[in-house]
Order: structure tokens, then sequence, then C-alpha cells
């Protein structure tokens, strides 16, 4: 994985997908370090897929299986950077 920072629009809208489909309301405390995986929202297979599927749409890219398996979904900085990088 790249050290680049993610751009804050992108966070952003990585806030607002997880907010929207797993129904986390505005209280929930979500920035560039919160855990998908194993944290306060740890994320089950169908959250997984359905965040997978809301990100594929939104940012117009297709994320192939080995990204799941690998550190892209490990917070959401690094899946903002895995779709930044992705985009281009």
């Amino acid at each position: 994985m790249s050290t680049t920072t993610p751009t804050p629009p992108t966070i952003e809208r990585l806030e607002g997908i997880l907010r929207r489909d797993l129904k986390l309301g505005p209280e929930a405390q979500l920035n560039a370090s919160t855990p998908l995986l194993g944290g306060h929202h740890d994320l089950d297979s169908l959250d997984v897929l359905l965040l997978l599927t809301s990100v594929e749409k939104e940012f117009g890219i297709k994320v192939p299986n080995e990204a799941i398996k690998q550190n892209a979904f490990r917070n959401l900085g690094t899946l903002a950077e895995f779709i930044e990088r992705s985009g281009r």
C-alpha cells in the first residue's frame, strides 16, 4: 500500500456511504483511521458486500477480490487510498 494520504472529499464520501448503507447515523464517530474490520463498527460479510457494491457504484471502479483480502479494507483511510489509486 502506498503512503499517500487520501483526500478529505474521498473520506467524506465513504463516511456518507457507511452512514447510509450501514445505518450508522450522524452520531457514529468516523474518520480515516476508523477500522472497518475488527473495530467498533466490525463489518460482517454482508456489510462488506454492501460496502463493496456501493463503493463500486459511487466511485465508478471495480474492486478485485484480491483487494478485499489485502489491506484495502483495513480502515477508512486505506480504502480511500485504494479508491483514489484505482480511479486514475
